[in-house]
């Protein structure tokens, strides 16, 4: 396939493969705080609410990032997720 591009080609088709690569780490990434603030909560809790999961599971890695945080002070699941 690339011996059939130009040059210009060849860039595009490497810059979108590296975006795109770059888009499966960031959501790897997420997936995994997400499942570690579960762990954390889990684990200091027990067993997790169903609002709470929902929640992680729409949360962006900076927001997953304080959570994981507030875990250390949080005395109620609840305390976790205020920011």
């Amino acid at each position: 396939m690339m011996d059939t591009m130009n040059s210009y080609e060849r860039l595009l088709f490497r810059r979108e493969r590296a975006a795109g690569v770059a888009e499966g780490e960031m959501k790897g990434e997420i997936k995994g705080t997400a499942g570690l603030l579960e762990n954390q909560l889990q684990r200091k809790f027990g067993p997790l609410p169903d609002w709470a999961v929902v929640r992680i599971s729409q949360a962006d890695a900076a927001i997953l990032q304080q959570w994981g945080l507030n875990v250390l002070d949080a005395q109620g699941i609840e305390d976790v997720f205020r920011n």
